[in-house]
């Protein structure tokens, strides 16, 4: 179990430091939807990572015959309330999507180029097998 929990440390400090992160973006004005989205899929990582180190924590200290009751509770509520942060930040980001998708706020992070120059090579069009994105029209010089 102390080699769990060693391992756990640097999770919850590195999702602590990505929750910070995603805020300091959320405060910017104005808001960089492309950062928000960036930030809160690093945090979807880090907060996967750390749930599974979590679980594993919580399942030996469960089969530990000398577990008291406030030692369960202590890990339980630490680990709901990292949980908890979570979920409220899902509800943030989402909220803050949906702001912008219907339009109530300027995506100031877009920019938009007709100069071929600043088009991305088809290279990276597709990469190891994910989606690929659409192709800008080309201007014919």
């Amino acid at each position: 179990m102390d080699a769990l929990k060693l391992r756990r440390t640097p999770l919850r400090t590195a999702f602590t430091k990505a929750v910070n992160h995603l805020q300091e973006i959320i405060e910017n004005d104005p808001v960089d939807m492309n950062a928000v989205e960036t930030a809160f899929e690093q945090l979807k990582i880090k907060s996967a990572k750390l749930k599974e180190v979590e679980d594993a924590v919580f399942l030996e200290l469960m089969i530990e015959s000398n577990c008291t009751q406030e030692a369960y509770n202590i890990e339980f509520e630490a680990i709901e309330g990292y949980a908890e942060k979570m979920i409220a930040w899902q509800v943030r980001v989402k909220n803050i999507m949906k702001t912008d998708a219907l339009g109530q706020k300027d995506n100031h992070s877009l920019v938009t180029s007709s100069s071929s120059q600043d088009s991305v090579p088809a290279v990276f069009w597709r990469v190891d097998g994910l989606a690929a994105f659409p192709q800008p029209v080309q201007e014919n010089p």
